[in-house]
């Protein structure tokens, strides 16, 4: 049985990533995609062999052979078509953050939740090996008890045209980045943070292009996030706990041709411990397309996604 996906977007990471993943999964299949922009919307399907192109979402979802969508959608635009795909009976797999705000969120999993459909949000990189490794080594207690986390996401963002640098469209590094931080951090922790302490932000046109924030999990853990659009292409996980410390360098957009490493250090003996390529999209997808199809459960519940949103919205409430 073929799972039938629709894509609502044909941006970068849909071409990049998320369509090959679906297409490349034995389960799934990218039937139809609907665009605003119909050359874009033309050039996807001709190059991923999609046979539906609509030119408008709600066509999209108004197709009955379409059982899932994909929402590539700037971060504004999110919480609409979520609620319409549901109303659809479409199941939503959606991109990070899922929501402009918390409370936004609350009204898509109420939808979601109604309509029986299901929700998560697309936070590919946790479905990578190394990552699932990482977590696993946490969770085992081979690193101790754990003390520190440390998360970063930079890169120079020079695109004044591009959605992210508008706020009326949910732009700014943290609601962009600065979500894989506090999702990594609370992930890995496993708990949710009892206090937050935002660090500096500098504002252009309305919109964060930098920030910081400490972050406290209970007795004796903390966490350190930083997300910058003016800052040099940076991307880092580190966690410490009392026997050993691990890195995981280019944490988040490890790509399904990148080898990917963890360097381990126990007291003096340092370890580098070596993954082979994966694609962490594809194993997201395969992991949605086994949820929808009754075989398994989600790993990250639309709760997850909106208890990172929490946060977010702690530190732009508290900006200075």
């Amino acid at each position: 049985m073929t799972c039938h996906w629709g894509v609502l977007g044909a941006g970068f990471i849909a071409n990049r990533a998320l369509i090959p993943a679906i297409q490349h999964s034995a389960q799934a299949r990218v039937l139809a995609i609907a665009s605003r922009n119909e050359q874009r919307a033309q050039a996807a399907a001709q190059q991923f062999s999609i046979e539906r192109l609509y030119h408008d979402y709600q066509s999209l979802l108004d197709d009955p052979d379409v059982q899932v969508v994909y929402i590539a959608l700037p971060n504004h635009l999110h919480a609409e078509w979520t609620m319409r795909a549901a109303q659809a009976g479409k199941h939503v797999l959606c991109e990070k953050p899922l929501a402009m705000n918390a409370s936004e969120c609350d009204e898509m999993i109420s939808a979601c939740y109604k309509a029986k459909v299901l929700l998560m949000e697309a936070v590919m990189y946790c479905f990578h090996p190394r990552m699932q490794a990482l977590k696993q080594m946490i969770d085992s207690g081979e690193v101790g008890q754990l003390r520190f986390l440390h998360a970063a996401f930079s890169f120079p963002f020079d695109a004044p045209a591009n959605y992210r640098a508008f706020p009326q469209y949910g732009g700014g590094a943290l609601m962009d980045i600065g979500s894989y931080c506090v999702n990594a951090a609370r992930w890995l922790i496993g708990s949710e943070p009892s206090a937050i302490h935002p660090g500096l932000f500098y504002s252009q046109n309305a919109i964060d292009l930098s920030a910081s924030a400490h972050l406290e999990f209970g007795e004796q853990v903390f966490a350190h996030i930083q997300c910058s659009f003016s800052a040099a292409e940076h991307q880092v996980i580190e966690v410490v706990g009392t026997r050993a410390a691990i890195t995981a360098p280019l944490a988040f957009t490890a790509w399904r041709d990148d080898t990917t490493t963890l360097s381990i250090q126990r007291g003096s003996v340092c370890e580098q411990r070596q993954f082979a390529p994966a694609d962490p999209y594809q194993l997201m997808v395969e992991h949605f397309t086994d949820c929808v199809m009754g075989r398994s459960t989600l790993l990250f519940p639309p709760e997850d996604g909106r208890a990172t949103l929490q946060v977010l919205d702690t530190l732009r409430m508290q900006k200075l």
